[in-house]
């Protein structure tokens, strides 16, 4: 898929300005993705761990391939993607997209070349019943001249955002999760207008969000 059609894909369901929010920051504060990293692949990197964004423009032969972020920490690459609303395709965008990181890490290693995919992962902003919890494609290899096949399902976790309470982005240092938290309200902002309780717990629940974001720039400080 081409830059081309992906921004077209983008473009037809809204998508692009979650994209942008979710760019900005892993380009402007990379370390709001490290907790990320370690809530979804188990490492214990530290909240200071030095991440360094890659470029997210690919060259392929169909053309140039565009990712929402990709990451180095300590020698491991990591490539994380944002979708505002279920795609069907997302399981083989995801496989392209992490082959084309690969592809251009190729290093040589006594005279053979070595590849390793990213660690990956796509964070869905919405998601439904029927949204399954992992991307999978199954991949068949054809080896040596005798036509042996190998297969393996490859695999990359969904990360249902809208899942996270408050207080579970804030004890897992979830932060780069706040700007998106509106959106679990966006089917209840017309009965808000017509009910001043609903309003209240939503002016309540930001309020909470505030001081919890207040605590935490305040333990910062203490530690600078």
């Amino acid at each position: 898929m081409d830059k081309g059609k992906k921004r077209e894909t983008e473009v037809a369901v809204g998508n692009t300005i979650f994209d942008d929010v979710f760019r900005t920051i892993v380009e402007r504060i990379p370390q709001l993705v490290i907790p990320l990293i370690n809530e979804v692949f188990c490492t214990d990197y530290p909240e200071d761990e030095e991440a360094v964004p890659i470029h997210n423009e690919h060259q392929t032969k169909s053309g140039e391939i565009i990712t929402d972020s990709c990451l180095l920490i300590r020698n491991h690459l990591y490539h994380i993607e944002c979708q505002s609303h279920p795609d069907t395709v997302m399981a083989v965008r995801m496989i392209e997209y992490d082959f084309a990181i690969a592809l251009e890490n190729v290093v040589q290693k006594d005279g053979m070349y070595e590849m390793e995919f990213p660690r990956s992962c796509t964070l869905y902003l919405r998601d439904t019943k029927n949204t399954p919890d992992e991307l999978q494609v199954k991949v068949h290899f054809r080896n040596g001249t005798a036509g042996g096949q190998e297969s393996i399902v490859y695999t990359t976790p969904i990360i249902k955002v809208k899942r996270y309470t408050k207080d579970e982005i804030f004890q897992k240092k979830l932060l780069l999760f706040l700007p998106f938290y509106i959106m679990r309200y966006e089917n209840s902002f017309r009965k808000m207008h017509e009910d001043s309780k609903l309003m209240d717990q939503f002016l309540s629940e930001y309020e909470d969000i505030r001081i919890g974001l207040e605590n935490e720039c305040t333990k910062e400080k203490k530690v600078a």
